[in-house]
């Protein structure tokens, strides 16, 4: 599950060692959304070994911490539902749009690593990656083309 991060990634693919990757975008959506749209993309008839989950940035400029790590966690009890190794990617940081956020999202993703190892889900951290090595766009949110490449790969990794 992804946001608009992966949009050109959308169509079902495998990797060289024939396994299928499929990714479902939901531009603009956030924790929330993902965890009430969980039921039309992934179905319990289906079989996912591995079902990742990159959300959160949009949810940090409205939300609180609060009430985003309940949404986690009704996210996180609906797709463990389906049987699959959940693994969420942590909230990658912004730029440019005050330091205060970025301490949001780090008190955030401080929280998901610590929620992820009780639930027994998988973490993705993706630190200050994409900001250290210039990897997002202009407007400091979403990942440049470049970076979009460098995160499928790390994610078709896993």
């Amino acid at each position: 599950m992804s946001d608009c991060l992966l949009r050109a990634l959308r169509r079902p693919s495998a990797d060289l060692t024939g396994r299928q990757h499929e990714v479902c975008c939901l531009p603009g959506a956030e924790v929330q959304d993902v965890a009430e749209g969980v039921p039309q993309p992934v179905k319990s008839t289906d079989y996912y070994p591995l079902s990742l989950f990159h959300v959160g940035t949009n949810d940090t400029a409205r939300r609180n911490a609060g009430r985003i790590n309940e949404d986690f966690k009704a996210l996180g009890v609906k797709a463990n539902s389906f049987g699959a190794q959940v693994v969420s990617s942590s909230v990658l940081l912004v730029e440019g749009r005050g330091s205060s956020r970025n301490r949001h999202i780090m008190g955030i993703n401080s929280w998901l690593r610590g929620w992820c190892r009780h639930e027994g889900f998988g973490v993705y951290d993706n630190g200050t990656f994409f900001n250290d090595y210039n990897l997002l766009e202009r407007d400091g949110t979403h990942l440049s083309r470049r970076g979009k490449g460098i995160f499928a790969t790390f994610i078709g990794g896993l």
